[in-house]
């Protein structure tokens, strides 16, 4: 059996995971994932509304909407990953961080940082003298509920589902379209008019593609959560919404000139996103001369210690 070790340091993502022949209880497929997803949209979006409805303010609607259906989907996706699904959930919620592979691609830690960046330049827009306590503490949890819960099964779940059978790049393709298609059926509900619709899809596509970035530079899954959560928390703040779709319509008819740091920040990111989308084309590449180069002559490939 090959060493995991020399496979990781070669940049071969397929290292960390199963062997193809492993069985478990609920097979990895991008099907599996995607109803996982399905299951979550329906408790935040179809669930989620319908209590909020209930609600006499925005302030309720957002407790409401959030603080008691997030909680059962992020259960029950947790209770899918280590008790159901019968897969290894530290490949769920771990891997190897990007810097330790070969090539190291250093640059990639620019996506975190500028991403925590953008979250943090909302921070001179929020008037805080206008703020109640109270309604700070919902957001927070909120947004806090929403950044684990869609990273939980967007960058977790599916995102795993996806890599135990594809390349890098189907998988980042794959879960950031799911990733701005899952909110459509929210941004539907509230009336939002087609066209907005399609600038959030491609908007929040871009946006999970660097969260998927952000998971893979660190290694970390919970990382991508808070950034998520920061992000989104923020947001709220500084344009007073209580949905994503109606903070990004807001956002959008801002006057640019006042947030041209903003501005700055999201046009280094878009670089980022396209260079991250090369950078998994070439890895997928290297992976399969590697793989070609070992079946060819299994001696290049030697078993290592460990």
């Amino acid at each position: 059996m090959y060493s995991s070790r020399r496979l990781v340091k070669s940049g071969d993502r397929r290292a960390e995971q199963a062997p193809e022949s492993e069985v478990t209880r609920v097979p990895r497929t991008f099907w599996v994932g995607l109803a996982a997803v399905v299951v979550y949209v329906f408790f935040a979006a179809v669930l989620g509304t319908l209590v909020g409805d209930l609600a006499g303010d925005d302030t309720a609607e957002l407790a409401l909407s959030h603080l008691i259906p997030l909680p059962i989907a992020i259960a029950l996706g947790l209770m899918f990953v280590f008790r159901w699904s019968g897969w290894d959930a530290r490949r769920v919620f771990r891997e190897t961080p990007t810097p330790r592979l070969m090539p190291r691609r250093l640059w990639l830690v620019s996506i975190p940082a500028l991403m925590v960046a953008l979250a943090l330049s909302q921070v001179p827009f929020i008037s805080w003298g206008d703020q109640v306590a109270g309604v700070v503490v919902i957001v927070v949890l909120a947004t806090t509920l929403v950044g684990i819960g869609e990273e939980l099964l967007l960058r977790g779940i599916l995102l795993e589902s996806l890599r135990a059978r594809q390349g890098e790049l189907v998988t980042l393709l794959g879960t950031s379209a799911v990733f701005g298609l899952a909110h459509v059926v929210g941004s539907v509900w509230a009336g939002v008019p087609l066209g907005a619709i399609l600038f959030q899809v491609t908007f929040l596509m871009m946006n999970g593609s660097l969260l998927y970035w952000v998971r893979r530079v660190t290694g970390r899954l919970w990382v991508a959560m808070a950034v998520h959560a920061l992000t989104d928390c923020l947001l709220y703040l500084s344009s007073g919404a209580t949905s994503t779709s109606e903070a990004l319509m807001q956002q959008n008819e801002t006057d640019v000139s006042t947030m041209w740091p903003a501005a700055v920040l999201q046009t280094l990111l878009i670089v980022a996103s396209l260079g991250g989308l090369i950078s998994v084309i070439r890895e997928d590449q290297r992976t399969r001369r590697t793989r070609s180069a070992r079946h060819d002559d299994p001696s290049a490939a030697a078993p290592t210690e460990g």
